[in-house]
């Protein structure tokens, strides 16, 4: 029997990753490429949070977690590194290609397991350690005949990966607090929590970036630009959006299909947003490309293929 609700969640997360970094893109090139990276990145989680805001007090739209003072400053580390991981995605698509900022965003499992078994005590078997060669491999490969490649791309992107490994680790032990769980209400309301402390966080960046010595200028663009209005706007919503929906996906799948699913999005991310913007698709690239993304799906369900098959009574 075909699952409908789980067709209209895959479709609502690839359809909103997809055009999220389409947004993102337009806004940057009418703000003028990475010059305001951080203002528009602030712009985004603000609109995420007053949405979170919303559906907390509209009636029977979702229930509000119940956590004290204290709980919420236990997941102030998640905030600090949901907004890195946010900031640097933001500005590694802001400052090169799209493409080629999602494909140094696949190497996220290098980073999450160096990080987890340095701070988080997690270890991964060594059939998933050999799958982080293709991955480092993959990127390098694309990288040779990158086009829009610059080093703060590169940086940045790497930034949000090492960010996105500590939310993961974050979230992992905020999870593993029954008390903490059950005051948070679910998934949705963890997520909702994470972007109001990320927004918090990400403020004093744009202070520290310099940007706000800038927003004069970026005030009267604002005004003057329809376009770089409507794709922040619509950027800030198709973010929360898909983000959210993600998680609804994992609920509902497990989470060998979830990788499964996830591979083929950011594929699909990868060349829809290089026809989009007529980004570089060099031969090179997408070998590098797929070499990347193939390391990543096996990373992902490796363990799972090395499971010892049950023995029959």
């Amino acid at each position: 029997m075909v699952d409908v609700g789980l067709i209209v969640y895959l479709t609502a997360w690839y359809a909103g990753n997809y055009y999220y970094n389409i947004y993102n893109k337009l806004a940057a090139k009418a703000a003028g490429g990475a010059t305001y990276a951080m203002t528009l990145a602030t712009i985004q989680l603000i609109v995420g949070s007053l949405y979170a805001l919303f559906l907390w007090v509209a009636p029977e739209a979702r229930k509000k977690p119940t956590i004290t003072f204290g709980q919420f400053m236990q997941l102030a580390p998640l905030g600090f590194a949901t907004a890195a991981a946010h900031a640097g995605a933001v500005f590694a698509m802001s400052a090169g290609a799209v493409s080629f900022g999602q494909i140094v965003k696949a190497a996220e499992p290098v980073f999450a397991a160096g990080i987890g078994y340095v701070f988080y005590n997690s270890t991964q078997s060594k059939a998933k350690l050999m799958c982080l060669v293709p991955i480092v491999g993959g990127i390098w490969i694309a990288s040779v005949e990158e086009l829009d490649f610059t080093i703060a791309a590169l940086l940045a992107a790497s930034t949000a990966n090492v960010a996105s490994a500590f939310r993961g680790g974050e979230n992992k032990k905020a999870q593993a607090d029954p008390a903490l769980k059950a005051a948070i209400g679910g998934s949705g309301n963890m997520y909702a929590l994470s972007t109001l402390w990320a927004t918090i966080m990400l403020v004093p960046l744009v202070f520290l970036s310099g940007e706000y010595e800038k927003f004069g200028d970026f005030k009267k663009l604002w005004d003057s630009d329809a376009t770089l209005r409507w794709n922040t706007l619509l950027s800030g919503l198709t973010f929360y959006g898909y983000n959210e929906v993600s998680t609804l996906a994992l609920q509902s799948i497990s989470g060998v299909t979830h990788s499964v699913a996830n591979t083929a999005k950011r594929a699909i991310i990868i060349v829809g947003c290089a026809i989009a913007f007529g980004e570089s698709m060099a031969p090179t690239k997408m070998a590098g490309c797929s070499i990347a993304i193939c390391g990543t799906f096996l990373y992902a369900i490796i363990d799972d293929l090395m499971k010892p098959k049950a023995k029959k009574a």
